[in-house]
């Protein structure tokens, strides 16, 4: 597992300070964005045992840190070892400029906007309350 510290630096600290706080600033973004299709279509993918399709949803950086995380080698082998567990519904989105996070019962992925659409910077999250506020089964340098 990654603690996620510092995608953006101080816009990452403040998607974190807004994820905690329960999104007290605006910017709140409705469920079906596409911030949300992403996340949900990163656990289809993952459920349904299709790395490539996953790892294809990462942000390139994620994607390469993945793949060099483990023993496995490649960015699909580690998703196949990650430990991710059901999501459940989906809770809320919040988006930030070119950066998002997206809730869920079990999980909190987080994201940025690129020109392929939205990527994932971090998924598996769980709030951890140390110092980094959340630890990550993908991505989190």
């Amino acid at each position: 597992m990654k603690t996620h510290r510092g995608v953006g630096g101080l816009q990452f600290g403040l998607l974190t300070l807004l994820a905690l706080s329960g999104g007290v600033l605006s910017g709140c973004a409705p469920e079906g964005t596409a911030a949300a299709e992403a996340a949900e279509a990163f656990h289809r993918d993952v459920a349904g045992s299709d790395m490539t399709a996953a790892c294809s949803l990462l942000q390139s950086k994620t994607r390469e840190e993945t793949a060099r995380s483990g023993d496995a080698g490649t960015c699909e082998g580690q998703l196949e070892k990650a430990q991710f567990t059901d999501p459940g519904k989906l809770l809320g989105t919040e988006q930030f400029g070119r950066n998002a996070f997206v809730e869920f019962e079990n999980d909190t992925v987080f994201l940025a906007a690129s020109d392929a659409g939205w990527k994932i910077t971090g998924a598996g999250c769980t709030p951890n309350g140390e110092e980094a506020p959340y630890t990550c089964e993908v991505g989190g340098k």
